[in-house]
């Protein structure tokens, strides 16, 4: 596999997850995409992961679809799995990493963060 299609990675699609929905639709709709083709270990987009969604929460940005992805990761283990970003800030405000099987081609996990936070940075906790 040395490229990936639109038509390809939409049909990869397989969960009814809000973020996966969302991706979905964003490539539906014209959203750029990158896929890498080096496979990363699953263990190790799940740490990374993990941290990410902490700071993400930290500075208040918008985020769905973590807990699920998470769960997705921890389910392949040290699986090989591709990685690529949906780019929809344009359109609907939200970037949409994807975690992929790349045999077949399948989304396994994918969450989607905003590009501004909720509330203002002066807000206190709710």
């Amino acid at each position: 596999m040395n490229e990936v299609s639109a038509s390809a990675l939409i049909a990869a699609f397989d969960s009814d997850s809000e973020a996966g929905s969302r991706a979905k639709d964003a490539v539906i709709s014209g959203a750029p995409f990158e896929i890498w083709l080096d496979p990363l270990l699953g263990s190790r987009l799940r740490g990374i992961l993990r941290g990410r969604g902490k700071s993400l929460q930290r500075r208040g940005k918008p985020i769905i679809g973590v807990a699920e992805c998470l769960a997705s990761l921890a389910e392949k283990g040290e699986r090989g799995l591709l990685v690529a970003y949906v780019d929809d800030r344009e359109r609907a405000g939200y970037l949409f990493p994807l975690y992929l099987d790349p045999q077949p081609l399948k989304v396994v996990g994918c969450i989607g963060f905003g590009s501004s936070p909720k509330r203002g940075p002066n807000a206190g906790p709710e």
